[in-house]
């Protein structure tokens, strides 16, 4: 009878406990070491659930290198104790894993069984690549007054060349220059002394793009440029990953003082 009873508790055990001896040995197992400790479950029976318990990975044992059986060999009184110790929750796991480890390296108890092998998972960190730049590589330049003009204007004007092809180490702001580019992308910020007050874009046609913007169309408060006020030009353009930056400052004047 109690040999029919344990096989029913290890068939349950498998559908109720996952695989894995990191969560502990599942208590079911205790009932089978208590009955091995009091002898009512022989030695091959226990032997048999200890070895598919251990195949299955719901226990593990550490590798050990068995000793040569021999039928003289008899289970120490202390090591039934130890089972029983720990089917009553009086030593932890390892003390009952360690006295299994035992009656296997003595030859005591003989299993064709392994532990599966703990396999440490390992995270790799994709790194994503850098795509390569290949666009042309940009001049810019810029050409702007320094203050707004009489018609209460400010105009800048852009002009964006290929360096590879420029022929000259300080270009000079002409529009009938040659190597100029058409479509490059054009980004512009103006802000005043305290915060941004306008933006734009657009794109170079024939190398050229022309800003012009009134005070009242700015976010500024007020219609008019603040007199003496400082004023910054953010300009980027950009074609095919490739980017370059200036910046323009011009000054506030009163309505009809072009400075």
């Amino acid at each position: 009878m109690y040999k029919i009873t344990f096989l029913i508790i290890i068939l349950i055990g498998i559908s109720l406990t996952p695989l894995s001896f990191s969560e502990g040995i599942p208590e079911w197992v205790k009932n089978t070491a208590s009955w091995w400790s009091e002898r009512q479950i022989s030695q091959t029976e226990f032997t048999n659930g200890l070895e598919f318990l251990i195949n299955e990975g719901i226990i593990y044992i550490p590798p050990a290198d068995p000793g040569i059986p021999g039928p003289d060999k008899t289970i120490p009184d202390w090591v039934r104790n130890t089972a029983g110790w720990w089917s009553d929750g009086k030593i932890p796991d390892s003390g009952f894993i360690n006295a299994m480890k035992y009656l296997i390296e003595i030859g005591i108890i003989e299993i064709d069984a392994s532990s599966p092998e703990i396999i440490e998972e390992k995270t790799i960190e994709e790194i994503p690549e850098t795509p390569a730049i290949t666009g042309v590589p940009l001049i810019l330049l810029l050409e702007g007054y320094d203050t707004v003009t009489p018609e209460k204007k400010f105009v800048l004007d852009i002009l964006v060349f290929n360096a590879e092809k420029y022929p000259n180490g300080s270009p000079t702001f002409n529009r009938n220059a040659d190597y100029s580019i058409d479509g490059v992308n054009v980004e512009l910020e103006l802000h005043n002394e305290e915060e941004l007050i306008h933006t734009f874009s657009g794109a170079t046609k024939d190398g050229f793009f022309r800003y012009e913007i009134l005070a009242r169309e700015t976010t500024q408060d007020g219609t008019l440029w603040m007199i003496n006020n400082l004023y910054t030009v953010y300009v980027s353009v950009s074609l095919d990953g490739q980017t370059t930056e200036k910046i323009h400052e011009f000054y506030g004047t009163s309505n009809y003082d072009r400075g």
